[in-house]
């Protein structure tokens, strides 16, 4: 194996050992605040990050201010850790960067429309566990993550049965994180002013290319 070679494969089994750490139960709260710092930066709203608080009331996993984020995640139906587990596996039998490297798939296009049913859909039985009132005092964050696809367009409403389906389940408001873009899908009146301001807009605040996830 060429020198540059083994450091591409080092670093690559790094990064999944630090994956699969990061996505292990003990991390849980440390991802929860990653996905609301990435929210936040998208739609551009200023933050320190002692700001976000583990909030061990459930079922509030960050307090933002008056902001009460429960985080959730939707990801078509992958799983996560097993991907990187396989993932892991094959960089560690790796001898030469041609046994890590993957064809190039060429990303396809998911429209708000569409991905704003999928995180209705998505919300039900979480809804349903917490029940109405509960909901009622939550902002719900969905991170969305589907391998290869990407959203557009970008013109931002929700459809009338979207919008029905998340006015039942009875959250005080309901956002989403789609990598570059952050957008607030509804909100109630008694909802933190900074996502009111924001709803039905697909942001992209963020000046960098990456570095959303950092503290």
């Amino acid at each position: 194996m060429s020198q540059r070679d083994e450091s591409f494969i080092r670093q690559l089994r790094q990064h999944a050992a630090e994956t699969l750490t990061l996505l292990s139960n003990p991390h849980k709260t440390e991802r929860e605040r990653m996905v609301v710092r990435a929210f936040l930066r998208c739609i551009g709203k200023a933050f320190t990050d002692d700001e976000l608080l583990a909030d061990q009331r459930e079922p509030v996993d960050i307090a933002f201010g008056a902001t009460r984020f429960q985080i959730t995640s939707f990801i078509g139906g992958r799983k996560c850790v097993q991907e990187w587990r396989v993932r892991q596996r094959r960089y560690e039998n790796a001898k030469q960067s041609s046994d890590v490297t993957e064809p190039w798939t060429a990303s396809s296009a998911v429209s708000f429309q569409e991905v704003s049913r999928l995180v209705a859909e998505s919300l039900t039985k979480k809804a349903s566990h917490y029940g109405f009132k509960n909901c009622s005092d939550l902002d719900v964050l969905v991170n969305v993550d589907l391998t290869g696809r990407h959203l557009w367009p970008l013109t931002p409403g929700l459809d009338a049965r979207s919008a029905l389906v998340l006015e039942k389940q009875g959250w005080r408001s309901v956002s989403m994180l789609f990598l570059p873009h952050g957008a607030v899908l509804a909100t109630r009146a008694d909802a933190p002013s900074f996502l009111r301001d924001r709803v039905g807009f697909v942001l992209s605040k963020w000046p960098n290319c990456d570095g959303w996830f950092d503290a």
